[in-house]
């Protein structure tokens, strides 16, 4: 489904919102595993590196569309 999605001619800024959602889901139900399946320093850290992987996301500066690329279209 995802693959037709693409295939269906999304503008690259679509494109790169898709991703973000996408990491946004993987990164929070790592953490959630994280919490259920295992203890101490394994748990801290797995829910930590996804804890910045969120925040990068969440900092991460939106698409910006050059001059050249606009011109194109």
């Amino acid at each position: 489904m995802m693959i037709s999605l693409f295939k269906a001619g999304l503008k690259p800024q679509s494109k790169i919102k898709m991703y973000k959602a996408i990491a946004i889901i993987s990164l929070c139900i790592i953490a959630i595993v994280a919490s259920v399946q295992t203890t101490g320093l394994t748990r801290a850290v797995i829910e930590l590196l996804a804890f910045g992987g969120l925040i990068g996301l969440a900092l991460a500066k939106p698409y910006i569309q050059t001059q050249a690329s606009q011109d194109a279209e």
